[in-house]
């Protein structure tokens, strides 16, 4: 909510929804840094490139993990097209999220077409794959 207070200004409005049916519960300290940094960086996509008036940054707690959602009514994109950002630049880019959300065991998706808007959903699992440093197939799925 205080991102999306700062964010606000002459020509864009960032609204916020909850949606968990109650209080959201504490988040581990990575997944709360994480989702602060993309919501950070797709609302200076939105500012930087959208021309769009209205944001919405929507936070959804399902059983098994968060989601966040940010939407904006801009001039959208295609998102099957190479960006036009240097080689390995960093900031706040899609890479960088899409990199962030992979230390988690997260994902990234991107709706947008050109004059239809942008909607970015990042998902967090709540109980991450467990990594076993000696096995060489990677992530375990944790026992339920």
């Amino acid at each position: 909510r205080a991102l999306a207070a700062r964010e606000s200004g002459d020509h864009l409005t960032v609204r916020v929804h909850v949606d968990d049916g109650a209080r959201v519960p504490p988040l581990p300290a990575r997944v709360q840094s994480a989702l602060l940094r993309i919501a950070q960086g797709a609302l200076a996509n939105v500012r930087e490139h959208a021309g769009a008036s209205t944001a919405v940054l929507s936070l959804t707690l399902l059983d098994d993990e968060v989601v966040l959602d940010v939407t904006d009514d801009g001039h959208g994109f295609d998102p099957a097209e190479p960006s036009d950002a240097p080689t390995g630049t960093r900031g706040h880019g899609l890479p960088a999220m899409h990199a962030r959300l992979r230390q988690l065991g997260g994902t990234l998706t991107v709706e947008s077409a050109p004059g239809e808007g942008t909607a970015l959903s990042a998902a967090i699992p709540l109980d991450p794959p467990r990594t076993d440093p000696a096995d060489p197939a990677g992530p375990q799925e944790a026992p339920r």
